[in-house]
């Protein structure tokens, strides 16, 4: 990873965007729509740029570029189409520990604008770091292709609605439990037929409903010794992501690992390194763990696929555990 995923709150922040062309017009249009104030400086600047300012929405300044202009802002973006304008503005920001955007120069470039998917509240941003814009764009198509418009309606209503499920669920578990159960059930369905209200009364009725006895859920996942992360299934790939515990082989790939929730614990089962099929299978060596699970925890077990799962089943079942194989 060469560059840190980060989502700004702009909203009152001061960005100034050096360059008045139609580039820099869509990054204003952008920051605008992120509640920026924006400034823009360049001394020749498009129409719409023009009329935005004398309507207020944003300050410009018909001028060159000095290193004053970014003073108090939270954000530069560079857009002038001339290198060695950009290049000053790039070290003029360097000089002061602002973030800087140069638009397509990722060289000069601190921060990098990404692709974006927009399902307000819900946002998604693809970056290859500034080498690969068309790639980007191309991943962004195929998310929207496989996003509907109406998630952002679901995750609207999800966020209203959150200190709402907070009361009524206040262990994490349950409240897990309570978002499985409602993006399992019609409720994002009905969002995208066009049936809001029908959703929202879905919604209530799951609020209201009580939780069902808690329970530990273990998984046995038959992944330990895949050659590739694509060769994971969906629903393993799920599992990992619901999972309080991940109980893993050493053998395993470290970017499978990756796959899993980033709070949920993560444990080898191993001996100084060593893996014995026959030490997994003795009930002396999962007593203590099953002792140490919590109701309403999910476990995630990475096995050989080619090792028995029954024998590990049972053993789980004589601990008071019920295990599942998927």
């Amino acid at each position: 990873m060469n560059v840190f995923p980060l989502f700004f709150n702009l909203t009152g922040k001061v960005v100034v965007v050096v360059g008045g062309g139609t580039v820099a017009e869509r990054k204003v249009r952008l920051l605008l729509r992120a509640g920026a104030r924006v400034t823009v400086v360049a001394p020749e600047q498009t129409p719409w740029l023009r009329a935005s300012a004398q309507a207020g929405a944003l300050t410009s300044l018909f001028s060159s570029f000095v290193a004053d202009h970014i003073r108090h802002a939270w954000l530069v973006i560079a857009a002038t189409g001339r290198r060695e304008i950009n290049r000053s503005v790039a070290q003029a920001a360097e000089a002061l520990h602002l973030p800087c955007n140069v638009v397509d120069d990722g060289e000069l470039s601190t921060v990098q604008v990404p692709a974006m998917v927009d399902r307000s509240p819900l946002m998604i941003a693809i970056s290859f770091a500034g080498s690969a814009p068309v790639l980007a764009r191309r991943v962004r198509e195929w998310i929207e292709s496989e996003l509907p418009e109406s998630l952002g309606q679901l995750a609207g209503l999800l966020a209203r609605r959150r200190a709402e499920i907070k009361q009524a669920f206040p262990e994490p578990h349950t409240r897990r439990q309570f978002f499985d159960s409602v993006l399992d059930s019609p409720i994002p369905d009905l969002f995208a037929q066009g049936k809001p209200e029908q959703a929202q009364t879905a919604f209530e009725t799951a609020l209201k409903e009580e939780v069902p006895p808690q329970t530990i859920v273990v998984t046995i996942l038959p992944i330990a010794d895949l050659d590739a992360v694509d060769l994971l299934t969906l629903r393993a790939l799920r599992k990992l992501n619901q999972a309080d515990w991940v109980l893993y082989l050493p053998l395993i790939l470290p970017a499978i690992l990756e796959k899993a929730r980033r709070d949920a614990r993560l444990m080898p089962l191993d001996q100084g390194g060593v893996v014995l099929q026959e030490t997994l299978l003795n009930r002396d060596f999962w007593a203590p763990l099953c002792r140490s699970w919590s109701p309403g925890e999910r476990i995630v077990i990475t096995w050989k696929a080619s090792w028995p799962v029954q024998p590990l089943l049972d053993l789980l079942r004589h601990h008071g555990v019920q295990g599942e194989l998927a």
